[in-house]
Order: C-alpha cells, then structure tokens, then sequence
C-alpha cells in the first residue's frame, strides 16, 4: 500500500494513493465516519464525511482526495495514518 499525504500552498492537503488502495480507503472511511454522501461531476466526486467536504480526482490511475478545510485536513491526516499502520 502506498499511501502518501502532501501538503498543499493553501494550507489543506492531498491524500496519494494507488488504484488497489481505494477498497482499503473506502473501508477506512466507512469503518470511521459511516458511508459518504457524495455528488458526481464531470472530472471529479465531491464526498462528504466526518463533517466535511472532499473532492476526488482519478486522472491517469492516479487518484487523490483533497481536503477544503482544517478539519478536513485532520480527518486525512487520520485516514494516512490509518492506512500507513501494521495494523490496518
């Protein structure tokens, strides 16, 4: 699993990850916030969960989760260290 956070200019960040990691994520996000309410646009997916919004992008097998907020921010910092644990 490779699963990377980057920090962004404007202060939120971008969760990294592969193909093959998005049923992990999904699961991580479900296991933590429930199932995401979501609405589809034509070259990406804003999510909502844990209070706040999301947008998704899968250009080139090369998605990411972006946050718009602090708190959104904290919630994938979260999920990264989630995913980066032995134990999930």
């Amino acid at each position: 699993m490779t699963v990377t956070l980057l920090d962004l200019p404007d202060g939120w960040c971008s969760l990294e990850f592969d193909p093959s990691d998005i049923p992990s994520l999904a699961s991580a996000i479900r296991n933590r916030y429930g199932v995401p309410k979501q609405e589809e646009h034509p070259t990406y997916i804003r999510y909502w969960f844990g209070g706040c919004s999301f947008v998704y992008y899968n250009q080139w097998d090369d998605p990411c989760l972006i946050s718009n907020s602090a708190e959104g921010t904290a919630i994938l910092k979260i999920i990264h260290d989630a995913l980066n644990s032995p134990a999930e």
